[in-house]
């Protein structure tokens, strides 16, 4: 009897272990099965995104072209003229238009395109920030003795003229274009960091930010928790190399002059210095909230 009882234990155990195993795997297949959708879910998602920045390139894209296109038509009664008046088989302006073809087809990639005209090529400077495509600038080029600008969309602040009289004046046509697309994507790209401040509410405050129209001198002031202490910091951001998006010069100070955090300030001065403005604010805005919540020293986090 005893022995019989113990067999239906055993057997009892058995079944139970044998149901216990087929819970676990169906709980790990339920599991995988979740992490799978999560997955699906994300590609999914990633998909739709990588479609709207397709069509926003595409869409750029045309028109662009739309504005070459119009920026040209409207000087084609006056290169009618001219071309009566000019011979076509001119052998210096041949070789001057060879040369340019193979500089717009070497440039095309860097953002620098353009379109052969009767007189000479219409140039489009297209700029971008961090794979953002931002704003187009036009020139006008006629080829003549010398090449000269016949008109152009280049900002007044862009040493446009001086950039001229040092390159294209002497026949370096490759490193004028090279030296105004440095200027003009810098230009961009320091103006869209200043301009994406105003998406920062949670550090910056808005009404704090100031920039001049070359968009090389910025201040602004920020709100950081150090050592327990809500510290208000000044920003002021020089930029003396007019071809580049980072800072040459950063000043950090305190709007309360009493406090003093010598090495919160360095810290702060070397990031932005070696960050673009936008991406040092969110690692600045991710360590406070990582302080608010662990009440870290900023200088013990890793976060720059």
């Amino acid at each position: 009897m005893e022995e019989a009882q113990n067999l239906f234990r055993e057997g009892v155990m058995s079944h139970l272990e044998e149901l216990e195993t087929l819970s676990r795997n169906l709980a790990m297949r339920q599991e995988q099965k979740r992490s799978d959708l999560y997955k699906m879910e994300s590609m999914k998602e990633m998909a739709v995104k990588l479609r709207k920045e397709r069509d926003d390139i595409r869409a750029k894209l045309s028109l662009q072209e739309a504005e070459i296109q119009a920026f040209t038509n409207q000087k084609t009664s006056i290169l009618d003229l001219r071309q009566t008046s000019e011979s076509t088989q001119d052998p210096i302006r041949e070789r001057e238009l060879e040369e340019l073809k193979e500089i717009l087809g070497a440039y095309w990639l860097t953002g620098i395109s353009g379109k052969l005209t009767k007189t000479g090529a219409c140039i489009c400077i297209s700029t971008a920030f961090e794979g953002k495509y931002l704003d187009s600038y036009y020139l006008d080029l006629v080829l003549q003795k010398n090449v000269r600008i016949e008109r152009h969309s280049v900002p007044a602040f862009i040493p446009l003229d001086q950039i001229a009289q040092t390159h294209l004046n002497k026949g370096e046509l490759k490193r004028f274009l090279f030296v105004l697309f440095e200027h003009l994507n810098a230009y961009s790209g320091r103006k869209y960091q200043a301009d994406q401040l105003q998406a920062l509410p949670k550090i910056v405050i808005p009404s704090t930010v100031h920039k001049d129209s070359l968009c090389t001198l910025l201040t602004f002031e920020y709100n950081m928790q150090v050592e327990g202490t809500s510290v208000c910091f000044c920003a002021k951001l020089l930029y003396r190399d007019l071809t580049r998006i980072l800072p040459t010069e950063v000043e950090i100070t305190y709007k309360d002059p009493t406090l003093s955090f010598p090495d919160t300030v360095s810290s702060h001065s070397s990031l932005f210095s070696r960050k673009p403005l936008p991406k040092a604010l969110e690692m600045l805005k991710s360590a406070n909230e990582t302080l608010v919540h662990s009440s870290m020293p900023l200088l013990e986090t890793d976060s720059f």
